[in-house]
């Protein structure tokens, strides 16, 4: 990979715009918004039947306050790329994504009885009661505020000090945590397989990151990736 001198010597953002968008995330999205929703349930303010809608409220705050946050990194742009070329890219790196995938998941089915991840599991789940959540969630949520944790700031930050490989290894790796942590919380330590595939996701999401010095980009390329993978369940 070839590391641009410019993408390393500069960051587009100051110290507390991360550590507030990493707080909002962490005990926003993962425990707060939840505990709200179940709170608003138990106290009768919501419906059952409309769990999905108040939830999916809440997530599109939570995006908006993000994208507000982390507004700065929408100034990068290192290789100047032009929408037919970030095109062609995203799509010749989804081409690879899913290739990999492929790879990946056949040799995690020779060793264990595991098809697919317990989050893959719960997404079918939930898409069958309300699939126009999962469509806003995992093609327009997860895409732009995982991109901008995992590549434009864990990435980020770790590449202006100069930690190159390491930089790209350690967000893929945390990316792939994040998508199996319910069962490490559970002890479902078997689903921890499928860290691999979900890094091996990352680790696309930070080349492309790389090659632009555009956010924009990668949570392109996630949103295509995940795009497909819903559009697949509409024909389960």
């Amino acid at each position: 990979m070839k590391f641009k001198k410019e993408f390393e010597n500069s960051i587009p953002f100051n110290w507390q715009q991360p550590v507030l968008a990493l707080i909002l995330y962490v005990f926003g999205y993962l425990f707060l918004i939840p505990e709200i929703t179940g709170l608003a349930i138990g106290l009768g303010f919501i419906a059952e039947g409309d769990v999905f809608l108040f939830n999916g409220i809440l997530i599109g705050l939570h995006l908006i306050l993000t994208v507000l946050i982390m507004s700065s990194l929408a100034n990068e742009n290192v290789e100047k790329w032009s929408w037919n070329v970030r095109f062609n890219e995203v799509l010749k790196h989804v081409f690879f994504v899913y290739i990999s995938l492929i790879a990946i998941n056949a040799i995690i089915s020779q060793f264990t009885a595991q098809s697919t991840s317990d989050n893959q599991m719960l997404i079918m789940d939930v898409f069958k009661q309300a699939p126009l959540y999962i469509v806003f969630v995992a093609v327009v949520f997860a895409p732009i505020v995982e991109e901008i944790l995992f590549r434009g700031i864990i990435y980020r930050t770790l590449r202006f000090y100069k930690f190159k490989t390491i930089a790209l290894l350690i967000s893929s790796f945390l990316f792939g945590v994040l998508h199996v942590y319910e069962s490490i919380l559970t002890a479902r330590y078997e689903d921890l397989w499928f860290i691999l595939v979900y890094m091996a996701i990352g680790l696309f999401m930070g080349v492309i990151y790389e090659k632009s010095g555009d956010i924009l980009a990668p949570i392109a390329l996630h949103m295509v990736y995940n795009a497909i993978a819903v559009l697949t369940l509409f024909f389960i």
